[in-house]
Formats: C-alpha cells, structure tokens, sequence
C-alpha cells in the first residue's frame, strides 16, 4: 500500500481576473518594470514603482531595510511588462519564506488588455503606503 502526500503551496501568481479583489482585500502593488519600460509601456497609476534589482531585498521582512507592509504580514502583488520577472521574484521571496507575495500572471500587458490600469488610483491603502514611503 502506498501513500500520497499531498503537499499545498500558495500561488505565486494571481490571475488578473482576481487583481480586483487583490486590489481591494488591500494589496500592496509593486511595478517592478524598468523606468524605460515604465516610460515605454506607460505607468501603472497608484502603484509602488521599485526597480526590480532590490526587490527582494524590500520585500523580505528579514533584510535590513523590508517594507512595513511586509514586516506586518501584508498581502503584496508584483507587475513586471509580462509578468515572468515578477513570477521569478515571487517564487525567490517563497524559497525564504516570504508567503504574502504573488506576481500577475501575464503582468503589465495582461492588465492593459484587461482594462485594470485605473484600478489603484483610488485605492486609500495605497495612497498611505506611497505617502509612508516618499516620507523616507
């Protein structure tokens, strides 16, 4: 007789189907696009824009200097141009630990075919994260 061991693991991606409820259930959204993409593509309104080299670093409630939203267990959502930077940075944050992490599926592309670029913009937990962050 054998067993099975069934092993759960949370979602490294969020389908942007679910970014809406993400968005609401108070998600931190990091752009983790290039400042050239950012320009190129277009911004993504009321997002955190950090280029992605730190982004691990910000994002793990272990390191030096981690986001608040990180060290109080906050959910955080990151958008790359076509979401497999963000997967990748999603995946290195779940090998330490970090569970509260997830990257759009399909990223900035998907959003703008989704028609979900203007979902943050009115978004009041946000507008206190970038308040709390350009304070620094």
């Amino acid at each position: 007789m054998s067993t099975v061991t069934t092993v759960t693991s949370t979602p490294v991606s969020v389908d942007v189907a679910d970014y809406p409820a993400a968005v609401r259930g108070g998600a931190l959204v990091v752009d983790i696009r290039s400042r050239a993409q950012r320009e190129r593509q277009g911004v993504l309104a009321g997002a955190v824009a950090v280029e992605a080299r730190p982004v691990v670093e910000l994002l793990d409630p272990r390191s030096a200097a981690p986001l608040a939203v990180v060290i109080e267990g906050g959910e955080v959502v990151l958008v790359s141009d076509d979401g497999l930077d963000a997967e990748l940075f999603a995946l290195e944050l779940h090998s330490r630990g970090v569970r509260g992490v997830r990257a759009v599926d399909g990223g900035y592309d998907a959003l703008r075919a989704a028609r979900a670029l203007g979902l943050l913009a009115d978004a009041e937990h946000l507008l206190r994260e970038r308040s709390a962050i350009s304070a620094h």
